[in-house]
């Protein structure tokens, strides 16, 4: 079962001749004594751009924008977390909504009777602490 493989003999390459490689000189150019580097060819042509001596926006409108961006991004964020709020509870916010919406006016009148009784009792107790101290002196 032990079949032996021949091995193969690459042929060796042949060197005839050492060539050179080529070499050509880089684009450098020189400013202020930092080289730039530039691919042979494309060295770009010097440009010489002016800027305004003073903005377009005053710093007040630069102010008032950055604000408004500023706001902008608060107010994406919140609603992101409003829409990320009802998505999760959204059973439990419906539900609570709904039962709150069902039993509005028996919570509404039970209120206002507490309010009501409250109110009298203290009149009450008032009137009946006058009494006491009318009838002490």
């Amino acid at each position: 079962m032990n079949a032996e493989i021949p091995q193969q003999h690459l042929p060796q390459p042949v060197f005839t001749q050492a060539v050179p490689a080529h070499h050509r000189p880089p684009a450098v150019e020189y400013r202020d004594g930092v080289p730039y580097h530039y691919t042979i060819g494309q060295q770009p042509q010097q440009i010489v751009v002016q800027l305004p001596d003073q903005s377009s926006m005053s710093p007040a409108q630069r102010e008032l924008v950055v604000n408004v961006v500023l706001l902008l991004v608060v107010a994406v964020v919140l609603c992101g977390c409003v829409a990320g709020l009802v998505v999760i509870c959204g059973g439990t916010l419906m539900g609570l909504i709904g039962t709150i919406g069902a039993n509005a006016v028996p919570v509404g009148l039970t209120a206002v009777g507490a309010i009501v009784a409250a109110g009298w009792l203290v009149t009450r107790l008032k009137g009946l602490a006058q009494a006491a101290t009318t009838a002490k002196k």
